[in-house]
């Protein structure tokens, strides 16, 4: 998806990181996509720009810390007879869940109808991979009004059009969808950073609510069933 000059909000994509794939049964993966909410990469100059001098998703404290980390801590926790690995901003076609999180930086006018077509396209392909697909809905915290002044203009709105279009192909593609949108307005989910750009992310209390949110939907998934009955068979 292009990039817009509208959007002020920060994003230099990190490395990917690779799952290594599937060796045996036992192996689960988790391939996991995302903007900087999910992962952002550190160098000279983001730190003196933003003062961000980590890589991991962005606000949050620590690698530990992000969604990402934590969401895999609670999967480790309820299928303890899998060897999980993650696959980072890379989908692992042997991917046994898939989960995306993006729209933020097509929160303008002139990107939202490309976004429709090009996560309608995503999400068919995702699910050629696997059935198992979660979309993680859109950030648009309002708390703070210094976030008025690092998101392009109307994000509020746009924002909200973004997640629609989430939640209508959520729905066309039979897929799993986890709202943030509960946890977005409370100041103390945010405002974790040096700049406004980044303290406009979920640090790490609103990570762990991203955590949980994705986990929720990841258990109403049809495949959770057989995979937790796989688990009580291989620990018998």
């Amino acid at each position: 998806m292009k990039t817009s000059t509208n959007d002020p909000l920060p994003f230099t994509a990190p490395d990917a990181i690779a799952s290594g794939g599937k060796e045996s049964g036992d192996v689960f993966i988790v391939s996991i996509t995302g903007n900087s909410i999910t992962r952002h990469a550190t160098n000279e100059e983001l730190f003196a720009r933003l003062g961000w001098n980590r890589e991991c998703g962005m606000a949050a404290s620590c690698e530990e810390k992000d969604y990402v980390h934590l969401l895999l801590d609670m999967l480790r926790a309820a299928l303890p007879e899998r060897d999980i690995r993650l696959s980072l901003n890379i989908i692992d076609p042997q991917s046994d869940l898939i989960i995306f999180q993006g729209g933020e930086h097509a929160a303008l006018p002139e990107m939202i109808d490309e976004f429709r077509i090009t996560l309608d396209k995503q999400l068919a392909d995702y699910r050629e991979i696997t059935p198992a697909v979660v979309v993680i809905g859109i950030w648009n915290p309002l708390c703070r009004n210094e976030f008025l002044h690092c998101t392009a203009p109307k994000y509020a709105f746009y924002a909200r059009q973004i997640e629609l279009i989430q939640r209508d192909l959520c729905r066309k593609h039979h897929i799993q969808f986890a709202a943030v949108s509960p946890w977005e307005n409370d100041p103390a989910n945010t405002g974790s950073g040096a700049v406004a750009a980044v303290r406009w992310h979920p640090n790490d209390r609103g990570m762990q609510c991203y955590a949980e949110a994705a986990f929720t939907a990841v258990k109403a998934l049809p495949q959770w069933k057989i995979w937790q009955q796989t688990e009580k068979k291989n620990s018998l």
